[in-house]
This record gives structure tokens, sequence and C-alpha cells, in this order.
């Protein structure tokens, strides 16, 4: 019943909503009226061959129809309103709740999951919150009122149709339980197959390179067979429950006009009467029909709404403390204190580590594959939260750092840096919205890339294709530290970002660095000797509780685990190191 609370979304339209309501309480009422007018046409226009109250009738019958129409139409509409205002709502509320949400929530899932949920399990949850409400209001009460009419009209007519009037229902309850059960296994074999095709198509290169063409085409096809079949159950499913409602409508209605049949025969009912009775059977009967697809709507809405609430329910990752507040970083320094984190697991990554990085300083960040070295600079970037311990940038926690403020002063540069299907100019201007074309040039030129850029037949305005494809592994590096530098960060975090350029480019930027932001905090993650010695210290991990810090030289001189470091990671013919 998790679905129940997506309807406080449609409070927020209540007077639209109320005004639906009354309507479809009118339509209700209309639609009850005309059948009681062919019992008066019947037995008093036709029986007494009065033709004036015949036309009167007639007329209020048509006048009848014209209205309900009018008022059936406006329904439409204003539930058409509701439900792209509630899909409006839902898709920013879902979609602010990703932004918000842990970096570890998007490991442990999909992108495809995401686009899936937001294409159409909004759309299922938008049509089942403004649609289900005006239905319970007019289609349970026109049941009981039919079966009031009809009362009222004969008795024993009534208690026959009171009798036959649950096995109405019986059918709709059986196959909607089986349908639904159905329907989520083609929900999630669907959201699959979508996750997958957005995996092959984003990655497009490997598959050609690998001369996988035909394999993921025999998958596709595959996993579209699979999922075919699943719907085919749905479709016999929902066919077999159409039939058998259909053909018990059709028995109820031809008992009761068999029974009325006999009773007119017999003079205990008149033809007008059984003709109403049968028109309202009728109308009974598309009440059932309709509330088939009710249960259906219900089914659908429900199990789109319980796959959203995971995203709407799931706990937003802790970037900051209550209370945060704006902070402007004088000095830069960055300091480690207690700091114990791990991934989801009993290992840990970091156990205990305390370390200090002045600030205005350049330091190198080194150690072999898996000791945790990105893990820090994810961990300065507020990506995860702690174990235990706390960060803090001169002398701050960083959590209790409000996010704009933190990030407008903290730049990052991956080793795989993504770059948008847009501009040149726009991929840099990213980092900072603000920027002038001047400060993009400024940007580009620290970068060593704005030869290149010029180069381009657009310029800054070259569009560079989907995660910038038509551009090399080394120009996107230096495009992405153009978009880090623009805003000038007080600490900058290089992680592996120029292992894609010559030693001698990226020498040159990181000396255009240094120079540029001479004031900054500059931690580079690399397994570049001649990067490793142009930084002012190396900070060596060791083990997930250790850390040495010193210069290079100094490390080289009398640490020999670095020394075998180099040895193995760097230059596999260095057997020992001269420090000079």
């Amino acid at each position: 019943m998790r679905f129940i609370k997506f309807y406080r979304y449609l409070l927020l339209f209540w007077k639209t909503e109320a005004f639906i309501l009354a309507l479809s309480i009118i339509i209700m009422a209309l639609a009850l009226v005309n059948p009681y007018l062919t019992k008066l046409i019947i037995d008093k226009a036709y029986g007494n061959r009065d033709f004036k109250l015949f036309v009167v009738l007639f007329c209020s019958a048509g006048a009848i129809f014209v209205l309900s129409g009018l008022f059936t139409a406006l329904s439409n509409y204003l539930n058409r309103q509701v439900k792209l205002k509630i899909n409006l709502k839902l898709n920013r509320l879902v979609f602010r709740k990703l932004q918000y949400l842990p970096y570890n929530f998007f490991q442990n899932s999909t992108t495809g999951e995401h686009l899936y949920k937001i294409s159409y399990d909004l759309d299922q949850a938008s049509r089942f919150i403004a649609d289900i409400l005006p239905q319970v209001i007019s289609l349970i009460p026109k049941s009981i009122f039919i079966l009031v009419i009809i009362f009222f009209l004969d008795r024993k007519m009534a208690l026959f149709v009171l009798v036959l009037t649950p096995f109405l229902y019986i059918t709709p309850l059986y196959f909607n339980r089986r349908f639904k059960k159905t329907y989520k296994e083609w929900t999630n074999n669907s959201q699959n197959i979508f996750k997958k095709l957005i995996e092959v198509l984003s990655h497009m290169q490997l598959v050609k390179a690998s001369g996988k063409e035909r394999s993921h085409i025999r998958k596709y096809i595959k996993e579209r067979i699979a999922n075919m079949r699943l719907g085919i159950i749905n479709v016999k499913t929902e066919a077999t429950g159409t039939f058998f409602n259909s053909f018990i409508s059709r028995v109820i209605l031809g008992a009761v006009i068999f029974y009325g049949g006999y009773q007119v025969i017999k003079g205990k009912m008149t033809l007008g009467v059984l003709s109403a009775v049968s028109i309202y059977l009728t109308q009974l009967s598309f009440t059932e029909g309709a509330l088939v697809q009710f249960f259906q709507q219900v089914s659908l809405g429900a199990v789109s709404c319980e796959r959203l609430d995971v995203i709407l329910e799931a706990g937003e990752g802790h970037q900051e403390h209550k209370g945060a507040k704006d902070m402007t970083f004088s000095r830069g320094d960055i300091e480690f204190r207690g700091v114990v984190f791990n991934y989801n697991s009993d290992k840990l990554v970091l156990d205990n580590l305390n370390f200090r990085i002045k600030g205005g300083s350049a330091v190198a960040l080194v150690g072999s594959s898996g000791c945790g070295k990105t893990t820090i600079s994810n961990l300065i970037m507020r990506l995860y939260p702690l174990s235990r311990g706390e960060i803090l940038v001169d002398g701050i926690n960083i959590r209790g750092i409000k996010a704009d403020s933190y990030y407008g002063q903290v730049g990052i540069v991956l080793q795989e840096p993504y770059l948008w299907n847009d501009s040149v100019e726009n991929n840099i201007r990213y980092g900072r919205e603000e920027a002038t074309a001047e400060e993009i040039r400024e940007a580009a030129r620290i970068a060593c890339v704005d030869e290149f850029i010029a180069a381009l037949p657009r310029g800054y305005s070259a569009i560079i294709g989907e995660n910038a494809c038509k551009l090399s592994e080394g120009q996107k590096q230096r495009i992405a530290i153009a978009r880090a530098v623009i805003k000038r960060p007080k600490i900058l975090i290089l992680d592996e970002a120029l292992s894609s350029v010559d030693a001698s480019i990226e020498a040159r930027i990181i000396d255009s660095i240094r120079k540029s932001l001479k004031d900054s905090t500059l931690l580079v993650i690399s397994h570049r000797l001649s990067t490793i010695k142009s930084m002012d210290l190396v900070y060596f991990l060791v083990f997930p509780i250790k850390i040495d810090i010193a210069t290079h030289d100094e490390l080289c001189l009398n640490n020999s685990l670095y020394r075998d470091y180099l040895a193995h990671q760097i230059d596999e013919k260095i057997i020992a190191l001269d420090p000079k």
C-alpha cells in the first residue's frame, strides 16, 4: 500500500480535482436519468398515445445526452491538465532526489534503471494518481444507485439482480491478481532491456573494436523475445478475463430479460419497466467493464509508484550538516583526523588516517593501486560519508560548509573525465556558468589546450559529440582541466588527470597551474616520475593507516618501500635511484 501516499500530490490541485469530481457526479446522475425516461416514453407516451409527452420526454433525453457529452469533454480536459501537472511535479521531485542521493546509490544501480523510471513509471504513476479517484467516485456509487433504482422499479427484479451481481466482480478480482504478477515481471524485464540498450549504444567504440555487433544483436533479440512472451501472457490473461467478464455479463443480462419477459407476459411488470431495467443492467455491465480496467490501472499504477518510491525514500547523501554555513577558504589547508572509511564491507580502506596538507602547497599523493588514493580524493570531494573521523579545510569540518560554497572553491579532474555533447566553450563554462569568453580562453591557456581549440573548424563553438567522442583522451583531459581551473579553486585535485598527455605537455600544464593558481592547494595523484619530482612534497600512502610525508629526494634516500614502488610502478628498469 506504499502507493497511497502518492495521493498527497493530488491535493496540490484540489480545487480542479474537486470540480472534476463534481462533474463526475453530474455525469453519473445524467446517465441514470435517461433509462427512466425510456420507461416513461414506453409506458406513458406510447401507452397513452400522447405525442406531446413523447416530444417532451424525447427532447429531454436528447438534452441530457448533449449535456453529458459536454460535461464529459470538460472533465477529460481538466483531468488531462491535472495529469500533466502531477507528472511535472513528480519529475521535479524524482530528478531533484536523484541529484542529492549519495554517490554509492548510483554505483549500486544503473543509468538505464533511472531513465526507465523517469520515462515510463512517472507516466504510469501520473495517470494512476489523476484517474483513480474520479473513477472511484463515479463507478462504485453508480453501481449502488442502479441497484436502488431497480429496487424502486420492481422489488422482485431487484432481488433477482442483487443475487446475480456479485458474479460480475469475481472474475475481475481473480484475473487482476494474475495480471499484476506478470506485469511486474514484464516491467522489470523491460527495464533490464532498456539499461542494456543504453550500455551498448554508449559504448559503440568497444562493440565495433571487439567485433561484437552480431553477438549484441542476438542477445537483444533473445531478450526481446523473452519479454514478448511475458507480454503475450499479459495479453492472454487480459483477453481471457475480458471474455469471462463479457460472458458472465451477457448470461446475467439474458437471465434478467428472460425473467422480466416472463413477468411482462404474466402482466406483473410493464414493458417500460423491463426496458429501463435492461438499460440499467447494460450500464451496470459497462460499469463492471470499467471496474476491470480500474483494477488493472490500480495494478499498473501501484507497481510504478512502488518503483518510484525506492528513489523518493532513499536516504540522501549527507554532504553537509544541519546549520552548515558559507565559508571562504583563506589558506586551503586540508587535514585528515582519525579518518576511517570502508565501502559497505568489513575491509577498511582507510583506518585512522591522519595527515595535513599545507594550504598553497603542491603535493603528490602516491602509492600502489588500490591503496586508497582515489578514495582520499573522493572523500575530500564529499562523495562518501566517513565511517569515523573528520576532514577539515582551514580548520573547519567540510560537512559544516554549505555545498554551493564548498564546491565553488574545490575542483577535481579525473583520469576519464566526462564532457557534455555541447560546444567546447560550454563545457569549460560548466565549471563556472557566469564566466566570460575571455576567462574561458584564459582557462584553456592554463590547460595548454587553447591552440588546439583555435584550430577547430568552429573554434570554441565546436560541438565535441557524446562524451567528446570527436576528441582524443589527452584533449578531453585538458578541456576538463580548463573546466576545473576556470573557477579559480582554492583546492585543486588532479586524479591521474594527465595520464593521456605527453610528459612535456604535462610539465607545462602543471607549471602553468602553479603559476596561475599560486595561492591554491594542488593535490596530484600520478604515477609519472617527472610529475612527482616537481611537487613540493610527496605523500606516500603505504597502508590504510600509514602515510609517509617528505620530498621525493628524501623518500628515495630513506624509504625502501618508496624506492620499490617507483621501480615497479614507474620504470621497471630502475633498480636504484640517485636522488640527485
